[in-house]
């Protein structure tokens, strides 16, 4: 599908780190290439054993913050959820000398907890699964400081929706040739287009379907900040929470040993 020269659309950019340094690295050399803001999630991996990584990602610009990948936070009781938080926050400040911003778990899962512990601990954004399809939105619960991330999603066949995401889609039997096809499709004003490390980071096929859309020049890449200038403010009770997860079990077309590696020269 030839893109619309003629429609531009405003998206915000998230990558997400599986704990695979080379495909963090990968697409941030290939961000910081096409002048590309974004904010880069790293998990609990990188944090613990690879701080150096988030030093220079921290020096080259980019906007950083923290996931934690090994479950969604949904119905997670208080003491478990800022304890989280709260460890991996510490670890991160520390180690650049600047405060953690966003925030996110398995899913771009959160609840009323979550953004109780997030204003507490004066995190500022918090990434949810989406609410609203392929647009991306921004909210502002009246009663807190923390701002809502909602990350746009699409449906796929009898697997029901997820992010707009390489990892989400594969998960659901979507190829990346079909990928391209939905990201080309898009028809909304403004996105937030997930990447992961372990995935697009690192297998060429995945790699070259945004690479396709990226060089077809028709989103406005914005940062965080100015991607959220404008959220919607609701008393918090009123801001939908998206808990339909439909595919937790893995039911991808290809499986991950048989993609194909992006071709990295060895140094």
């Amino acid at each position: 599908m030839l893109p619309n020269k003629d429609r531009r659309i405003e998206g915000m950019f998230i990558i997400v780190d599986r704990g695979n340094t080379r495909g963090v690295n990968h697409w941030a050399d290939e961000l910081e290439r096409r002048q590309i803001p974004a904010l880069i999630q790293i998990d609990e991996y990188t944090l613990q054993n690879h701080l150096d990584i988030i030093r220079n990602l921290s020096k080259r610009g980019f906007e950083t913050g923290c996931v934690w990948n090994e479950r969604p936070f949904w119905n997670e009781p208080y003491a478990f959820q800022y304890e989280t938080i709260k460890h991996m926050k510490d670890r991160f400040e520390s180690s650049i000398g600047k405060p953690i911003r966003a925030f996110s778990s398995k899913f771009f899962a959160y609840d009323a907890v979550t953004l109780q512990v997030a204003d507490e601990l004066g995190v500022e954004y918090i990434l949810a699964r989406g609410t609203t399809g392929a647009k991306g939105l921004v909210y502002k619960p009246e009663e807190y400081k923390t701002k809502i991330v909602s990350v746009s999603t699409v449906p796929f066949k009898e697997m029901g929706v997820g992010s707009l995401a390489d990892e989400s889609l594969r998960w659901r039997g979507v190829t990346p040739d079909e990928f391209r096809e939905i990201l080309f499709g898009l028809k909304e004003e403004k996105i937030i287009l997930v990447a992961q490390s372990h995935l697009s980071g690192v297998k060429l096929h995945w790699w070259n379907a945004y690479q396709d859309f990226l060089n077809a020049d028709i989103v406005t890449w914005k940062s965080l900040d100015e991607f959220s200038a404008h959220p919607a403010v609701l008393p918090s009770m009123r801001i939908p929470i998206n808990r339909e997860i439909k595919y937790l079990k893995s039911e991808p077309k290809i499986p991950m040993e048989q993609e194909i590696d992006f071709p990295f020269e060895e140094t």
